[in-house]
């Protein structure tokens, strides 16, 4: 499966990589030392300090404990967490301007309630599993069911840590998602602009 990368940087990890790469460097660690007394992969923690965070990247850096962080970077207890906390709720100051989330998505949350709505009753007609159609698309399971709880969003700012199932990734998807669900083409687009709303497996 090729690697999806994040055609923007996350707001919230790059924030706490820009900070961490500067220390680490400063202390001469690798980011492998770093990635391991924190419990993650090489490759998410050089996703973070880049931050450049698919949806993937992104689950799994919400499960990174912030006060390891501090303890191998050897900065102050707190200084990850309110690194984080600071981007996700900015204070108001002259000079500077507070932070407003506004989704990204081409389509409302409406539109795509419609779509897990139909995504489900057709996986169900062909007695598929979440995680069979999830491989059909090029994606897991998880993201199966986000699909089909309308859970998507065009930008991870508007999103539940760790619940960040991209729009963009999706739309990308959608004919491997109508081929596996037997939907004629640009089905999946009609029930998403509401002109068609009950396909049929």
């Amino acid at each position: 499966m090729p690697a999806i990368v994040s055609p923007f940087a996350h707001p919230t990890w790059s924030a706490l990589g820009d900070r961490a790469q500067i220390r680490r460097t400063k202390l001469g660690y690798s980011q492998a030392k770093v990635a391991r007394h924190i419990g993650i992969s090489v490759r998410d923690y050089a996703a973070m300090e880049s931050g450049f965070v698919p949806p993937h990247i992104h689950e799994n850096l919400s499960k990174i404990k912030l006060a390891e962080l501090d303890d191998i970077l050897e900065w102050e207890k707190g200084t990850a967490v309110n690194t984080v906390v600071a981007v996700l709720q900015p204070t108001s100051s002259p000079g500077t301007v507070a932070f407003t989330p506004g989704d990204r998505s081409t389509y409302s949350p409406a539109a795509w309630a419609r779509l897990g709505t139909a995504v489900q009753k057709a996986r169900l007609a062909l007695k598929m599993t979440k995680p069979v159609l999830g491989y059909a698309i090029q994606s897991t399971g998880k993201s199966i069911l986000r699909i089909e709880e309308g859970r998507i969003h065009g930008d991870p700012r508007t999103a539940p840590a760790g619940d960040y199932n991209s729009e963009k990734y999706l739309l990308k998807r959608l004919s491997l998602l109508e081929m596996a669900l037997e939907w004629d083409a640009g089905q999946a687009r009609q029930i998403l602009d509401g002109t068609n709303v009950s396909p049929t497996p």
